[in-house]
């Protein structure tokens, strides 16, 4: 996936499925990997593309934390 474009970041953000994300602004995820695995959050922006999608998911008031897309899962 090469870098994402405003259009499909504004795309993104408004809850529009983009190919190669697969998740969506706000989803709340749960981390399963790393420091924070089994905190629960919300996808809040993207940090990378390449090589994998990285997410920033805020699992508490102004806490972020970046998650990779292959370790993260919508929550219950």
């Amino acid at each position: 996936m090469a870098a994402l474009s405003p259009d499909v970041i504004a795309a993104w953000h408004a809850g529009q499925a983009v190919p190669g994300l697969n998740f969506a602004h706000d989803d709340l995820v749960t981390l399963l990997a790393g420091e924070h695995t089994g905190n629960v959050g919300s996808l809040v922006s993207i940090a990378q593309v390449e090589p994998e999608v990285v997410y920033n998911v805020e699992i508490d008031t102004n806490f972020v934390v970046a998650a990779k897309q292959s370790e993260i899962e919508l929550a219950d």
